[in-house]
Parts: C-alpha cells; structure tokens; sequence
C-alpha cells in the first residue's frame, strides 16, 4: 500500500468508525464489518502487528470474525511503535505512567483524525452513562490541565468533557503546586449554597488525599441534585489502596450524592474509548448493582491464556476469572484488540429487560506492572495534610483498584 493510499484508507476507516458510533442503533453485523476492515487494514499497515499475526497464522484471509483478530499485549506498547502511517502523520502521543524506568512507558500515537475519532468516543460514552439524563453541570477536575501534563490521556478525555458538557466556571482545580483543598472546598460549598450541579471528575488517588483533607477537619457536603463523582486510574500498588464499595460509601457520604452517582471510568493509554459503569439503582442500603459495560463500538471478553481455541485464548464462562480483552473500533490507527493483564470475570444482568453483558474488574495478573493515571496524579497531588494519616477513614480496605 502506497503513503497516499494508506493515509486515504485510515481518513476513510476512521470517518466510518466515527459515523457507527454517533448512531442510535449499533448493529452487531455492522460492528463484524468494520472489524474486519480495520484489521486489514491494520495487518497491511502496522508492521510488528503484521509479524505477530503472520507467526498466528491468522490474516485477513482466515479470520472470519472479530473473536479471532489476534490481540496485542498491552506490553507491546512498550516496545513498538504502533502506528498505521507514517510518523510525520502523528500530532499527539500519550504515555502511560505506570513505570518508573525512562524510555518504557507504554506510547499511544495518534494522527488527527485519529484524535479527532477519539474524542468522539469520549463525548458519545459519558453522554450515554456518565451524563445520561442529560443535564450540565459545572465540572471540576481534581488533576492539573492538560497542558501542564500533555502525556496523560486521561487529563486529555477530561478536557473533552469540559467541553461538551461543562456549565461556565468548569475547569481543572490542580496546578503545579498540586491540588489546593481548601480552594476547592470554598468551590464546592459555593455550588452547593447557589443550587449549581457539580460533576467532581479526578484520579481514584487523587480523591483518597481529598477526602483525608474532609475526614480530618471533619467536612461534608451536600451538593445539589445532578452532582455526581467519577474516579479513573485505580491505585495500581501505589501507597495505600481502596476497596471499590468503600470508596463508593465514603464519596458518597463526604460529598452528599447518591451511591448510583459514584461512578468508575475504566481507561487505557492503549485504548481510544473509555468503559464507565452501568449502575441498576439501590440494592440494599449498603451498596449498588454495578457492573462495567463497554460502549457499543466495543467488545470486552474474558479469556483464559492457557485455553486456547480456534480464535485464540478461549473466553471463560459467566462468574469465572481470566484475562480482560478489549476491541475498540475507535483504534483505527493502532492495534484495534488490546490483551490486557487485568484480571476480571463476565458478568450478565436482565433485570426488567433483554440480558446486558458486561464484566468486572477483579484486579491485576500475578506480576503485572503497577501502572495507570493515578501514579502520575499521586506524584503531582498535594501532599496529604498531617492529620490524614491519624485520622484514616473507617470504611476503606485493601483490594485491587476499580480501574485501568
């Protein structure tokens, strides 16, 4: 394939892609279609892909279904550049922050219109979970502004959402100095005596030195209806760990929202789209249904890396553990199946309707490396003031971080 005619292909796969995902009906057929194309595409373009799948024995001439496009460790993104064109096509480049070696973080590329693709994809899931009654709010996010942290894809996502659906006065509350508490806690008291929906959005640590702030001077909100809490990034063996259900009891009763308006948001620097959870409603007074759902231009299964089948590692049944494998069809322009080493099991739900499939995340394989936004929040938050460490909150315990 000529330059030209790569470029002209990976504008025209991303621009269909685009077109998919902005439609009310996804239809599985339409997704198989696509999938196969940007494999193709994909196969012909991405060198190492190429190599990887020619060892697999499987081209687009055998594969028949998106199950059997090979995956690409996350790992491989540490070492190989991939990238569907040249590299003067490149505009941005994210980096994961899960290593603390030089030179080997994980390297996302990303042309134009593959940004362009993927903000798409970022505005298209939060519409249709995190702000799925429509409503604005002003949005504040507890990490530095993207352009004081340019590699973080995460900062990148959220600035988007700004974007799309902040009211005026929306913006990043953490500078180079870190996150000033009680500036944003004046914010916030602000909000809740003027009536204004606040959307508080950060790192899952970032949260955690917050809460210490609360928790040791004794504070709690009320925010007005239409508030809600987003955390991204998980803990990834950084200092101390919080239990999912804690964390989701202690945001909920430091800053007054309902336990259903506590959500995780699972992303990856190797992933253009981004995975929230579906929240069914109250359960019991201790906790939620939830569950992560991905958008419908995605597929995550669960597979076994020692069971292998006729389109690779074999997914596991319903309640079993295994590796979290991801399809994103916004990763026009980098490999498109991501094989990551979180551990997770599927999970299936129907309550009042047709079955939604779904999984969640147990935690990390056995020697994976710690990695995610969270370790360059941590390094960039304030330091937790004095009285956090006397005085810990009850709920939070030790388990693997919500996410990615």
């Amino acid at each position: 394939m000529s330059p030209a005619a790569r470029s002209h292909r990976r504008q025209q796969l991303s621009e269909q892609v685009a077109a998919f995902l902005q439609r009310d009906t996804h239809e599985d057929a339409e997704l198989e279609r696509l999938a196969l194309e940007v494999f193709a595409f994909q196969f012909e373009t991405i060198a190492p892909y190429h190599k990887l799948c020619r060892g697999l024995g499987r081209t687009p001439e055998t594969v028949t279904s998106w199950r059997g496009i090979p995956a690409v460790p996350a790992l491989a993104f540490k070492q190989y550049t991939l990238f569907a064109d040249a590299p003067d096509a490149i505009i941005r480049t994210f980096r994961s922050s899960g290593t603390s070696e030089p030179g080997r973080s994980s390297a996302a590329h990303f042309s134009r219109a593959g940004l362009e693709l993927m903000d798409s994809a970022v505005v298209a899931a939060a519409r249709a979970r995190l702000f799925a009654d429509g409503r604005r709010t002003r949005i504040l996010v507890l990490t530095p502004p993207p352009e004081q942290v340019p590699h973080m894809i995460m900062v990148h996502g959220m600035a988007r959402l700004i974007r799309a659906f902040g009211l005026d006065g929306s913006r990043f509350v953490a500078g180079p100095g870190g996150l000033d508490f009680a500036a944003l806690w004046t914010e916030l008291e602000h909000c809740q005596h003027a009536g204004v929906p606040v959307s508080l959005l950060g790192s899952s640590f970032g949260f955690v030195h917050f809460f210490d702030w609360m928790t040791g001077l004794g504070r709690r909100l009320a925010l007005p209806a239409g508030s809600r809490v987003m955390d991204a990034g998980g803990y990834k063996g950084r200092s101390r760990e919080i239990g999912r259900d804690a964390f989701v009891r202690w945001a909920a009763e430091r800053c007054g929202v309902p336990s259903t308006r506590v959500i995780n948001l699972l992303g990856m620097t190797e992933l253009a789209s981004q995975i929230y959870d579906e929240v069914d409603g109250e359960v019991d007074p201790a906790g939620v249904a939830r569950m992560k759902r991905p958008p419908p231009w995605m597929r995550t299964w669960v597979v076994d890396p020692r069971r292998h089948g006729r389109d690779g590692a074999e997914p596991v049944g319903d309640g079993e553990l295994g590796l979290l494998r991801h399809l994103d069809l916004a990763n026009v322009e980098r490999p498109m199946v991501i094989q990551s080493e979180d551990v997770g099991r599927a999970v299936t739900r129907s309550t009042g309707g047709a079955p939604r499939h779904g999984f969640e995340i147990i935690g990390r394989a056995k020697g994976a490396e710690p990695r995610g936004c969270s370790l360059s929040a941590e390094d960039l938050a304030a330091r937790p003031p004095r009285h956090a460490d006397r005085d810990r909150p009850s709920a939070p315990g030790a388990s693997a971080g919500g996410a990615t």
